[in-house]
Formats: C-alpha cells, sequence, structure tokens
C-alpha cells in the first residue's frame, strides 16, 4: 500500500487532472479553490502519493470552512444551545479520483476532515461538523461514519464535537 500525504492545496498540485465523475466537484478544485485558500474562505487539502512527482497527482481532497447556524435542535446537539447561530465547521466538499474509488481515500479524507475539526473546535470553539450531502447515496455514506440528518427531508447532515474524535 502507498504512503499518503495530506498537504494543503497549492501550485504544486494538478488541479486540471484530477477527475472524479462530478463537473461541479472538479471545476470547484480547478477553478474556485485556491482563490477561497488565499482569501481565507474555506481550506482545502488534498492527498497525495508520498515522493510524488510535480504537477503532484491528488488521490482526493475535502474543503473546511466555518458556517454559523441555528442548530439547536439539531439531532446530538449539545443541550441548552442558544437559539441564535452558532459556530459549525462545514465540510464543503469531499472527492476521490476516479482511479482511487473504493480504495478507502474517502474514509481517510474524512477521518482526517474530522481530526482538524475537532483541533480547532477546541481552539476556537464550536459544536461539531455540518456536511451537506449532495445525494441519497452520499447521506449513507455520512450516516455509516454517524452523521445524523437534521431533519427528515434535509440533506444536512451533523456530527456533534464529542463525536468527532
Amino acid at each position: 500500500m502507498s504512503a499518503y500525504d495530506l498537504e494543503l492545496l497549492s501550485d504544486r498540485h494538478n488541479r486540471k487532472g484530477f477527475h472524479c465523475g462530478k463537473e461541479s466537484v472538479e471545476r470547484y478544485l480547478r477553478e474556485t479553490a485556491k482563490g477561497h485558500l488565499l482569501k481565507g474562505v474555506s481550506v482545502t487539502r488534498v492527498l497525495v502519493e508520498q515522493g510524488a512527482g510535480v504537477p503532484i497527482p491528488i488521490l482526493g481532497y475535502f474543503t473546511l470552512t466555518t458556517i454559523l447556524a441555528e442548530a439547536a435542535d439539531w439531532p446530538g446537539a449539545a443541550k441548552g444551545l442558544p437559539k441564535t447561530p452558532v459556530p459549525i465547521v462545514l465540510l464543503g466538499r469531499l472527492a476521490v479520483a476516479l482511479d482511487w474509488q473504493g480504495k478507502g481515500i474517502a474514509r481517510l479524507l474524512l477521518a482526517a476532515a474530522r481530526e482538524i475539526s475537532a483541533a480547532s473546535m477546541h481552539g476556537t470553539g464550536g459544536i461539531g461538523m455540518a456536511v451537506d450531502a449532495a445525494d441519497e447515496e452520499l447521506i449513507g455514506f455520512y450516516e455509516k461514519y454517524g452523521f445524523n440528518r437534521i431533519g427528515d427531508d434535509s440533506m444536512r447532515l451533523f456530527l456533534p464535537l464529542s463525536s468527532l474524535c
């Protein structure tokens, strides 16, 4: 098995060569992610094989940002939260390159995103991680790792800070 590194997105990474099967996710990585990183909007991290040459192929990536949400009634949220918005880390995107799908890369990326999010919230505050699933199949993936829908018809899922790590 290969050894991997998780790196902040940079010009060394082959964004144009990343294909995951979802054009909107590919386009975000190619056209928007680096700008958002430089402007402080969000942080994109990429998983790469150790020792890969430049431009470094991207095996998968995820994007994290902080949002405010009224989460007092969300499943798993701490009791007694204010009815006003509270800080949450949003997992904006998580994608795996086509050639690497089915090899546990998504699980590795999600574990890293959870760890980074928990460390951030322990240092600055926050109640957990949310994700907006693109479809029902992805809801199943996130539920497998402890996330719960915030409502019966919602595509947003939540995992409280106490369950992140």
